[in-house]
């Protein structure tokens, strides 16, 4: 059972509350790439809680720390219900703007971001890829960040994912962030869908073009994988590189954007009984011996819903 406490501040006067016997439908939701953490819950209007934007909502399950963000939404309705969505900090990640860096890590330009809006910062994992350079103009916070991550992906394997652990920005691996709990037959779960496809994020053949200013024309790097073009036909996918590359920096990339990018997309869509360390960005073993299905899959997005005490999953393999 959970013991889930959520408390309101009035960011104005200072007051606060705890809102846990009157709130309804609580629901938090987590997604691992491109969007805030979100809690959502409904009250009936009272005349001593005065909603504010920008007001603090903190969550915690016992003595564990949740959620922690700030109001956003407030919705009245003519029945006398009030209805609050609050995101976490990363909100503030869709602010845009341009910047240029040269040798940063991607948990080094999370820094300089956060510190740049004020965000506060908790444990960024040091992602150990320099990234040469890297030039975004008029782009979300999140994007730009985004983008460092996944050419610390492409360059090394590792993947890496931004959340907010109850107020503190943080990055962390996903191999780091496995959970100690089985997802499955007779193992909380209720319900899924399991989906192999090609359609989305799969490509069988690499074209990286390079400007060559020497000879006026365009370097061009092929890397595929013939057998599954037979069987798949060709899904390619194309990138202009840094001109700076060398032949052996564009090699390695396209091989390795091939092994990444060379494979059918598995996903899965489950339905559980709530457990709250699950959340975006961490790592769940998943177990249906009628599919065949018994490994680790990376959590795309997490839903809970706190009132029935159940979850729903968006999961890939990693």
């Amino acid at each position: 059972m959970m013991d889930l406490q959520i408390m309101y501040q009035n960011n104005v006067d200072g007051s606060a509350f705890d809102v846990s016997e009157i709130a309804m439908s609580p629901k938090w939701t987590t997604k691992r790439t491109g969007s805030p953490a979100s809690f959502e819950f409904e009250v009936l209007k009272d005349q001593a809680v005065i909603w504010k934007h920008g007001g603090i909502i903190a969550v915690k399950n016992g003595n564990t720390g949740v959620f922690y963000g700030y109001v956003f939404k407030i919705i009245e309705t003519a029945n006398g219900v009030v209805r609050i969505t609050a995101y976490d900090q990363t909100r503030y990640l869709k602010n845009k703007d341009t910047y240029v860096f040269t040798g940063k890590r991607a948990d080094q330009i999370t820094a300089l971001i956060a510190a740049d809006f004020g965000l506060k910062i908790g444990t960024l994992e040091n992602t150990g890829y320099v990234i040469p350079s890297l030039v975004e103009d008029n782009k979300t916070l999140f994007d730009i960040i985004l983008k460092a991550l996944d050419l610390t992906l492409i360059n090394t394997g590792q993947m890496f994912f931004l959340w907010d652990d109850y107020g503190s920005l943080r990055i962390s691996s996903c191999a780091g962030s496995k959970l100690d709990l089985l997802v499955g037959d007779e193992s909380l779960a209720t319900d899924y869908t399991y989906t192999s496809e090609i359609d989305s994020d799969t490509y069988n053949r690499i074209k990286l073009v390079r400007d060559n200013k020497e000879t006026g024309k365009r370097d061009v790097y092929l890397f595929q994988d013939s057998n599954n073009i037979k069987f798949w036909g060709t899904l390619q996918y194309f990138e202009k590189v840094d001109e700076k590359m060398n032949a052996a920096q564009i090699t390695e990339r396209g091989n390795s954007l091939l092994t990444l990018k060379n494979r059918p997309q598995r996903t899965f869509e489950v339905k559980a009984l709530s457990d709250l360390s699950v959340r975006a960005g961490r790592v769940l073993f998943i177990s249906f011996a009628d599919i065949g299905v018994k490994q680790f899959f990376l959590i795309d997005e997490a839903s809970h819903d706190l009132g029935k005490e159940t979850m729903s999953l968006k999961l890939r393999v990693i």
